[in-house]
């Protein structure tokens, strides 16, 4: 295994870059790294937000209720009328 860093460059969804070293053509695998781009939680935590979920109590009446759905899924609605 050869493990190779170099930049590359996205244009409309296709990758283009060089390896600075000879290779064999073959499939190989790829890690793409993008500094500028949000993660999963920034985008999570900015959806919260667009979503009004931007405090304590929101965040914990959100928990609450998917508790309730899910003890409803399980057939615990017995349980939900205590």
């Amino acid at each position: 295994m050869k493990i190779v860093q170099t930049i590359g460059e996205i244009q409309k969804g296709e990758l283009k870059t060089n390896t600075p070293l000879e290779m064999n053509d073959g499939e190989v695998d790829i890690v793409i790294i993008a500094p500028n781009e949000p993660d999963e939680w920034e985008t999570m935590r900015q959806q919260a937000k667009d979503n009004s979920y931007d405090s304590r109590e929101k965040i914990m009446d959100l928990i609450h209720q998917v508790k309730l759905e899910m003890l409803e899924e399980k057939g615990g609605e017995n349980l939900l009328s205590n």
